[in-house]
């Protein structure tokens, strides 16, 4: 079975094309130039990964594809592409696919599936809070792409995975698509992710009895943004260093639209000091960051009237995991976050230090900054074994391998 991949949000095509290569499949992941994100390029991840020196499984084509007028080298991109027995798709990979006429599975790692909702994703334009230069690109993109995408994943897509309950409701339900979609849980290499703790960032952070790090980019102030939540940290941990005087650090990542907003904040409750701005990093950095035995990871908290954007779920918002918390629990490390997901996971819920509400976020750091660094390493164990049995790619890909067949046989 030849199966071509494309959409590398997250370097997500690029180690599902490695771990599907593992299993004998011929797999070929194909590359662009659609993110202007170097976190989606496999250098991004791999220090012995370059631009100019990429595997020969890797097709790289130095151009943007514009799908509804392609340029000579997005043709021969299409071209190439309709060259396998079936394609595994996200981000623009549905569009690609469909020009190619071969049958795809597409698997959603989020915006790409919610483009099918072009009301929404118009409103989501004019209610964020987003730049004027960031919400005329969006425009751009919307009417450009979200009609054709909207036709290749509701008319040619013939399985859809998601890996993320709130899209459930909103997108696949209200479009009839029940009947060909996945609920799966994501494949990571859980076993080789963590890394033996970095001597040099151990000394440096070795003097506070915690260390915070919250990796989520800053994006929180408007319901129709991404819904990270920062600024309920942010304020929870401020109270917390004002009330009790730890030894603490908080680190966090310095992008996002809303970065200006949370540093005001920062500012506002006088904890400059108790807070260290790093910028955005590769991959095998951050696993060093990671790997301190006295750090406790922060993943995201979401909006709190999140019911305006998905009254479907007005009862309880259906925030599962991304790849920070699942790549939080591969390393060991104790994970402040919120979770409501639990029937993506059998009914179970992960050991984490769940929070959604400012209290509950400033109970968790409490509690975390109680536990002795064996307790903090035993939760990480546990969060570990969770991460092993529900997302390893060993024990996940089968499934993934199996839909992939499917479609092959119903050719």
């Amino acid at each position: 079975m030849k199966v071509h991949l494309y959409g590398n949000t997250l370097n997500s095509a690029y180690h599902l094309t490695k771990v599907l290569r593992s299993k004998g499949i011929e797999a070929i992941l194909f590359l662009d130039q659609s993110s202007v994100h170097q976190q989606d390029y496999p250098w991004w991840d791999d220090s012995s990964v370059t631009e100019n020196n990429l595997p020969s499984w890797i097709k790289y084509y130095k151009t943007f594809p514009f799908f509804l007028f392609p340029s000579p080298e997005t043709k021969r991109m299409i071209k190439d592409f309709a060259d396998c027995d079936v394609a595994m798709v996200s981000c623009y990979g549905p569009m690609l696919a469909m020009k190619a006429k071969v049958p795809f599975v597409f698997y959603s790692l989020g915006s790409d599936l919610n483009m099918i909702s072009i009301k929404k994703d118009l409103t989501a334009v004019f209610l964020s809070s987003q730049s004027v230069k960031d919400k005329i690109r969006k425009l751009i993109k919307i009417i450009t792409y979200s009609p054709l995408q909207r036709k290749a994943i509701i008319k040619h897509a013939s399985r859809i995975i998601i890996y993320m309950g709130y899209q459930y409701h909103p997108f696949i339900t209200t479009y009839g698509l029940e009947n060909k979609t996945h609920k799966l849980c994501y494949p990571k290499d859980v076993i080789h992710y963590g890394i033996p703790a970095d001597k040099t960032l151990q000394e440096k952070y070795s003097k506070y009895k915690v260390v915070y790090f919250m990796f989520s980019r800053h994006s929180w102030f408007s319901v129709w943004n991404e819904y990270k939540g920062n600024n309920k940290f942010i304020r929870a941990f401020a109270r917390f260093v004002k009330e009790e005087n730890p030894n603490v650090l908080l680190i966090s990542t310095n992008k996002g639209i809303d970065i200006k907003r949370s540093k005001k904040i920062v500012t506002d409750e006088t904890i400059d000091a108790f807070v260290e701005w790093v910028d955005d990093m590769p991959k095998y950095l951050l696993k060093k960051y990671q790997s301190l035995p006295n750090v406790v990871m922060v993943d995201n908290f979401w909006h709190d009237r999140w019911f305006v954007q998905f009254p479907e779920d007005k009862h309880q918002p259906k925030v599962g995991f991304g790849f920070g918390c699942i790549e939080s629990l591969a390393s060991k490390r104790p994970l402040i976050t919120a979770f409501k997901d639990e029937a993506f996971y059998g009914g179970n819920t992960p050991p984490i230090l769940f929070a959604f509400t400012e209290e509950e976020i400033y109970q968790r750091i409490k509690q975390s900054y109680q536990m002795s660094l064996d307790e903090l390493k035993e939760m990480g164990e546990r969060g570990y074994s969770f991460a092993i049995q529900w997302h390893e790619q060993t024990n996940t890909i089968d499934t993934h391998i199996e839909i992939l067949k499917e479609v092959l046989a119903s050719k």
